[in-house]
């Protein structure tokens, strides 16, 4: 049986244990407060803690980084996007600058959103030993407009109900029966064919135009009295077109950049077999008349649940 004397001894060396092990292990909440980190509100471009820029727009990140008792060796630049990718730059510091450096990290906006950046020195064994716990962000304000998933339909006369046509910047799909009325908006069509080949007979073979082809390529809709919109269009796109619309083209400038490698002149495609016709996961760029370039990325090519056929597209375009 404990005897109260025997409890209390108890919990006196108790006490004194986790006295002498808490005198042994570094505090978490301090033990990186040697490294303190300054950012210079120096220039036009500076950036201090946020700042929201436009497309395009220089950003300066001007610092100063100290270590009041321990050498730095290498400092590290940790910029974190809005995407969750992550990017690293590490250099090595002279031996005059391993308890103070200072620096200035250039950077051009190019893409919309958010991102991060932190600045934290390692030691000779390449252990952490802080970054002032401090950070800097920068935000990229819209500069294009994503509308996804839109729907147009393979024209079919006896479903005229059906939106066939698509207006880019209204991000809205029309029947023939609406097309006059908004004409001014539209920017193309879908027409389709029939796969005659053995591989893939009878499969639907889609193909996009422009209001403004001439002759109209879908004689069935009488389209001569609508306004017509002079959109360009690139050739299809098939190969890692996925990746680019989504990681690529990120702001208004890297569209205009990716869009201007390719010739921007077709009114309209002329495929005639399913393997080689639009489908899901390819792409093409296009020049409104407005002059505002983008991107137009098939999802899917598919049918609704009453079997009608369709496109289901996504576009990015300069605002």
């Amino acid at each position: 049986m404990i005897t109260r004397k025997l409890l209390t001894l108890l919990i006196v060396l108790t006490i004194a244990t986790l006295g002498s092990c808490s005198k042994k292990s570094e505090n978490i909440f301090n033990m990186f407060e040697d490294v303190n980190i300054t950012f210079h509100d120096d220039s036009p471009y500076a950036v201090t803690d946020y700042k929201r820029y436009n497309d395009g727009d220089s950003v300066h990140i001007s610092f100063t980084i100290t270590s009041a008792n321990k050498d730095m060796m290498k400092l590290v630049v940790d910029s974190t996007l809005g995407t969750g990718a992550k990017g690293l730059r590490t250099f090595d510091l002279k031996d005059s600058e391993r308890r103070s450096y200072s620096g200035r990290i250039r950077y051009k906006i190019n893409r919309d959103g958010k991102a991060t950046f932190r600045i934290y020195a390692l030691d000779e064994l390449n252990v952490y030993m802080g970054d002032g716990y401090k950070s800097v962000t920068v935000e990229g304000a819209p500069s294009y407009t994503i509308l996804p998933d839109r729907k147009v339909y393979s024209p079919d006369l006896d479903k005229l109900e059906l939106p066939t046509f698509y207006s880019i910047r209204q991000g809205k799909a029309y029947t023939y029966a609406e097309g006059l009325a908004n004409s001014a908006d539209i920017d193309f069509g879908i027409r389709t064919e029939i796969d005659s080949t053995t591989g893939n007979f009878g499969r639907t073979v889609y193909n996009i135009y422009s209001i403004s082809t001439e002759p109209n390529p879908h004689p069935e809709f009488d389209i001569s009295g609508w306004e017509k919109r002079q959109t360009l269009f690139s050739d299809m796109l098939v190969s890692g077109t996925s990746a680019a619309f989504n990681n690529t083209l990120i702001s208004a400038s890297r569209i205009e950049e990716e869009a201007k490698k390719y010739s921007i002149d077709k009114r309209q495609t002329s495929f005639k077999q399913y393997d080689q016709a639009i489908k899901a996961d390819c792409m093409f760029y296009f020049l409104t008349p407005e002059g505002k370039y983008g991107v137009l990325f098939i999802k899917q090519n598919t049918q609704d649940a009453a079997g009608n056929e369709y496109l289901s597209i996504t576009t990015k375009i300069q605002n």
